[in-house]
């Protein structure tokens, strides 16, 4: 029963973020087709991530720590102290929202010079414009994430899965039918516009899990003081991931112009596979793993983190060694048209080869910073991040003297690695209990199998993409691609079959499960 509604969920979270994903990636083609790599591009990159960053400093916090607290109520059956925890931390952080918005709207200068200083005259101002109508999306983005952590906490995955669709679907049609006629502040209105309708989405969903709205807000409830105190440390973590990403914008608005765009091209297409595989599966499992440490459960904790760590290192080992071989032909695949021309894509290509040596160790920090979040730990992934931000600052200053923009992609991947490690081996010095020998096991399966897959891949791909030449037509070159990227996975398949790699089994008996239950439950109805 655990395995079906693990598969299930797993499955429909996946189905649904894939077509936010897609939608996400046809975002931003039309972006890219209608503005190219250019400085207007570039303003709108940095005005974007500006609300995001400042949401994530507070937001992301109080959402971490509200799961594992609702969680356990839910796990008692004690739905009034549900109701009054959730709405209470709702008022509570849509106060804290409207604080950080009016400060940021009278501080919008001062953001675009701390998260530009190379933009001056008129893209510095035309940054301000667009940052001055995309801020409010800071109560939005909150208010979503709120939704999301009390979902989650009661197990519903559907909707937070789905928040990005009516987003990306405005921002397409906003992008395509007046971006090109009103300019890039018309795409700014759409993407606040994209903001307000993720909450309609999940504001209906919160009544099909018993939670009406209740006008609480109680100061003096102990589950909000001890999620104050608990928030301190995720928010400096947070604050501290989020803070590496300013310095590399920074630094990136000093470089050729487009530097900045392609960066954040490139981190969308390293983000869709931890988005589409790592992130469901982190997110399906973390009320699981709250409930273990709640029960003291150490040995079932332990299952699930090395059940889940060495799925997430089967799953990203190709997708890494298959973005770095293809990275071009899946840039040009995705944005080299309108004006994102062939320099455009070899600027994002070289990003996002850097950026996909970041991936594994990407999918196992998100999971062990919630498993330490489960054990009430939320320090160590504090200080952890704090030092993996000075690592990344400190490495993307020293390279990007000789990379350019790939040493600021490079600094983020190493870093990365830094940060996961570290909190595996955090992990095992304070739980005797928990045991990563099955990781590594998996982790030389993994490495095997993929050399294994790079080599195939490697020996075709001259032979089959060497003849189209770099202006080969989007037809060919997708049909191309497709054919690597079978064989890749094919070997990949073959090479784990000969290793006798045990989630194989697993994840067909997952399969096997979610497919066979809906039979099932139909014969049990027709009974």
């Amino acid at each position: 029963m655990a395995r079906y509604r693990l598969a299930r969920s797993v499955a429909l979270f996946v189905l649904l973020t894939t077509i936010g994903r897609l939608l996400g990636f046809a975002r931003e083609m039309v972006l890219a087709a209608v503005f190219g790599a250019s400085e207007v591009t570039d303003a709108y990159t940095i005005s974007f991530s500006i609300p995001g960053v400042l949401f994530a400093a507070v937001g992301t916090a109080i959402t971490t720590v509200m799961v594992p607290m609702l969680a356990a109520h839910r796990a008692r059956g004690d739905d009034v102290a549900f109701r009054r925890l959730a709405w209470t931390l709702f008022h509570a952080l849509l106060l804290v929202l409207v604080i950080l918005l009016t400060l940021a709207l009278a501080g919008s200068g001062w953001l675009v010079r701390l998260f530009a200083p190379g933009f001056t005259g008129d893209q510095f101002e035309l940054t301000r414009r667009l940052t001055m109508i995309m801020l409010p999306g800071i109560v939005f983005m909150g208010l979503t994430g709120w939704m999301e952590g009390v979902l989650n906490s009661s197990k519903s995955f559907t909707a937070p899965a789905a928040v990005s669709i009516p987003m990306n679907l405005v921002l397409i049609a906003v992008t395509w039918f007046l971006g090109t006629r009103y300019g890039i502040e018309a795409v700014a209105w759409g993407t606040l516009a994209g903001f307000a309708s993720q909450v309609v989405l999940q504001w209906t969903a919160l009544r099909k899990i018993g939670l009406p709205y209740v006008p609480v807000l109680d100061w003096g409830d102990p589950d909000l003081r001890a999620a104050a105190r608990r928030t301190t440390p995720v928010l400096l973590a947070t604050v501290t991931r989020q803070a590496s990403q300013v310095v590399n914008r920074a630094l990136a608005s000093g470089l050729p112009a487009g530097s900045a765009a392609s960066l954040s091209f490139a981190y969308r297409v390293y983000l869709l596979p931890l988005g589409l595989l790592a992130i469901p599966l982190v997110t399906v499992l973390y009320p699981d793993m709250a409930e273990q440490a709640a029960g003291n459960r150490m040995q079932a904790l332990s299952a699930t983190i090395n059940r889940a760590l060495r799925l997430l290192t089967f799953i990203m080992a190709p997708l890494t060694a298959g973005a770095v071989l293809l990275r071009v032909e899946i840039t040009a695949l995705i944005y080299e048209r309108g004006a994102f021309d062939r320099m455009d894509t070899l600027l994002t290509a070289t990003a996002l080869l850097y950026y996909s040596l970041g991936m594994i160790p990407f999918a196992w920090r998100e999971l062990l910073s919630r498993a330490m979040y489960s054990l009430g730990d939320t320090r160590t992934p504090a200080t952890n991040g704090m030092m993996s931000m000075g690592l990344s600052i400190v490495l993307s200053l020293l390279l990007v003297r000789f990379m350019g923009h790939g040493g600021i992609a490079l600094a983020t991947a190493l870093a990365t690695w830094w940060a996961a490690l570290s909190l595996i081996f955090r992990l095992r010095r304070r739980y005797a209990q928990l045991r990563f020998y099955p990781l590594a096991v998996g982790s030389l399966q993994a490495a095997v199998a993929t050399a294994a897959m790079s080599i195939a891949v490697w020996a075709l791909r001259g032979p089959l993409l060497g003849r189209l030449g770099q202006h080969a037509g989007f037809v060919p070159l997708t049909a191309s691609t497709l054919v690597l990227v079978g064989v890749g996975a094919v070997v990949y398949l073959l090479a784990l079959l000969a290793l006798g790699v045990e989630e194989r089994r697993l994840l067909t008996d997952l399969l096997g499960r979610a497919l066979a239950r809906p039979q099932k439950e139909r014969r049990v109805g027709n009974g």
